[in-house]
């Protein structure tokens, strides 16, 4: 395999004269699977066989190989004068590193090395932290990345309160909750609230606290309904799908994804993990899984349907994993949530729309606004969006303008004194 990549006889002989050249052609496979070019393959090859050889000089064998060396093989690199094809040009160096990384996670793949990378062990979290984290996912099916947050606001609550919550008091819970929220944003007081009111229930549940504490957590007035949904009008909308060039592979998936927001109103989460099997193409319809794990399905409307075939057809790489929105560019890979709302705000600024919203979520709201404009009624929106009360979808009502001014009262008239 590494034929194609060192065509001379003396550069792949030199190469393969190297402790990494037994390897060399298994990792290029591997980097061929994963859609690298043809440039970028043969560089991190070059920068295996170079990390290798440097060690072996310094006296280490491919077995004691670590990312430890890579900071000294770096000073290495900026004074290097080995033979080429060993040594590159200094503006390769970050893929010369890119190499040696891809070298020792394939040499550890291989049994070769055993030890792993250096990184800070996990911290274990306490018992009662633990606990509140099984049920939260039990119970609600909320998501690691949610408990990762959830957990700095109940870690503050037993360095404040104790570990003990048969201790815990009324008292010490307002006084834990003001001391948190003072002078905060109003997200970041809904946040302290709610976590430190989910965790007493749990308590509670689990009869480790008295009952009624969670009481004790102070309602602050959020005034969730007093503003505006934020949301593009439908002519930006069309613009902003329009602005995906068709031309080319990201395009097509940009678009593809973005149908999917704005007409279907899906998160940027549902995006990250549909898989290709979540749409079923006899009966027209996605299956999404949302927040807590609710599964539901959703018509597939024609012009959504007919970008994902075009970007499966020409747009997505012929990658193994079966998620449905990949990267274009090596390594090949599902995208992540700030994947996604880039891919949203780079077509907003393509088509010179004007907005200061321009994540993911923009395109969720306006396709709920265009909903309510085209007759639907709040309970069919909420429905689509997967609300789980009624209220939530309240908020677009208030943008139906044209109903409001059928109920708004008259202004009292003011006569002078």
């Amino acid at each position: 395999m590494i034929d194609e990549y060192f065509k001379w006889n003396q550069s792949r002989t030199r190469l393969l004269a190297t402790p990494a050249g037994p390897f060399l052609s298994a990792m290029s496979e591997e980097m061929r699977i994963q859609g690298f070019s043809y440039w970028i393959l043969r560089r991190r090859l070059q920068g295996a066989a170079h990390f290798s050889d440097w060690n072996q000089r310094e006296g280490r064998s491919i077995q004691q190989l670590h990312e430890s060396m890579i900071g000294e093989f770096k000073g290495h690199l900026d004074v290097c004068r080995c033979d080429r094809p060993l040594r590159l040009c200094s503006h390769d160096n970050v893929r010369v590193l890119d190499g040696v990384r891809a070298f020792l996670e394939h040499l550890r793949r291989c049994d070769v090395i055993t030890s792993g990378p250096p990184s800070s062990p996990e911290p274990i979290p306490p018992a009662l932290v633990a606990g509140f984290f099984d049920w939260m996912r039990c119970q609600r099916g909320t998501q690691e990345s949610t408990l990762r947050q959830y957990g700095v606001v109940v870690q503050g609550v037993l360095e404040t309160l104790g570990a003990d919550p048969q201790l815990y008091r009324a008292e010490t819970i307002r006084n834990f909750i003001l001391s948190r929220t003072k002078g905060r944003s109003r997200w970041k007081v809904k946040e302290v609230t709610c976590v430190t009111r989910m965790f007493l229930r749990y308590l509670i549940a689990e009869g480790k606290c008295r009952t009624g504490l969670d009481e004790a957590v102070p309602r602050f007035a959020m005034w969730r309904l007093s503003a505006l949904p934020r949301y593009l009008p439908a002519a930006d909308i069309e613009r902003v799908i329009t602005a995906c060039d068709r031309q080319t592979a990201v395009g097509l998936r940009d678009r593809a994804a973005i149908l999917l927001l704005a007409r279907l109103g899906l998160r940027a989460g549902d995006i990250v993990g549909m898989d290709l099997q979540d749409i079923d193409w006899a009966r027209a319809s996605v299956r999404v899984a949302g927040k807590s794990r609710y599964e539901t399905r959703l018509p597939l409307i024609q012009e959504v349907g007919d970008a994902i075939l075009e970007y499966l057809r020409r747009g997505r790489p012929p990658v193994q994993d079966t998620r449905l929105f990949v990267r274009i560019l090596a390594p090949w890979r599902p995208l992540r949530v700030s994947a996604v709302s880039a891919i949203v705000a780079r077509a907003i600024a393509r088509a010179g729309v004007e907005s200061s919203f321009r994540g993911a979520h923009v395109l969720r709201h306006s396709a709920a606004t265009e909903m309510l404009r085209q007759g639907a009624t709040l309970q069919q929106i909420g429905a689509v969006l997967r609300h789980r009360y009624l209220d939530t979808t309240a908020l677009y009502a208030k943008v139906d303008v044209k109903r409001l001014r059928d109920i708004a009262l008259p202004w009292p008239e003011v006569y002078p004194c």
